[in-house]
């Protein structure tokens, strides 16, 4: 019996040993990455919920595997709060993480109430970040332009969404602003 049990289990492993090296014959999978071209992208980030993004690229990629859509030449991107358009937004390849975040090399803002153009620059490896969860943009260099700020080029800043809240800064780092001020004679 023990004979009969163990000449049993020897030829169920032979057999599998056989069977493992028989080729796969599973087809391969396709790329699961999704392309589009003439994309419209929308997002309404949980963290920011007045906000809603729209952004319209000629063409974008969605991979599921990493939850991130990659976007190429984004020429009238926005971001409304309440309905009212905050500002307009454009950027060569642009990267929304699984948090809603935005990653780019170089993202251009008009900020509309302000009237403000915003260049915002990726340095040394570091690209611009737009953190949905804090309301606020991390910049390794920015430049700021526009009626009552002149023109303003700082590093290393962060800034919220409102622009009413930001620092600038750190070991090494340059900061001008230069603007013209009313002056009127007492």
């Amino acid at each position: 019996m023990t004979r009969a049990a163990l000449f049993t289990l020897a030829a169920v492993v032979l057999v599998l040993f056989a069977l493992s090296l028989l080729p796969d014959r599973r087809p391969d999978l396709p790329d699961a990455t999704i392309a589009l071209t003439d994309a419209r992208v929308v997002l309404l980030p949980e963290a920011d919920p007045a906000a809603v993004w729209t952004f319209s690229a000629p063409t974008a990629r969605f991979d599921p595997e990493r939850d991130t859509t990659e976007m190429f030449g984004v020429d009238d991107g926005e971001r409304r709060v309440d309905g009212v358009l905050d500002f307009t937004l454009r950027a060569e390849r642009l990267v929304i993480d699984r948090r809603d975040d935005l990653i780019a090399e170089r993202i251009e803002l008009h900020l509309v109430a302000d009237d403000w153009d915003v260049t915002m620059e990726g340095r040394e490896g570091r690209n611009v970040l737009v953190r949905q969860d804090v309301g606020r943009f991390e910049v390794p260099h920015v430049e700021i332009t526009g009626e009552g700020i002149g023109r303003s080029v700082y590093q290393d800043m962060r800034i919220s969404f409102d622009f009413t809240d930001f620092q600038a800064g750190g070991p090494g780092t340059v900061g001008t602003s230069a603007f013209v001020a009313d002056v009127r004679a007492p």
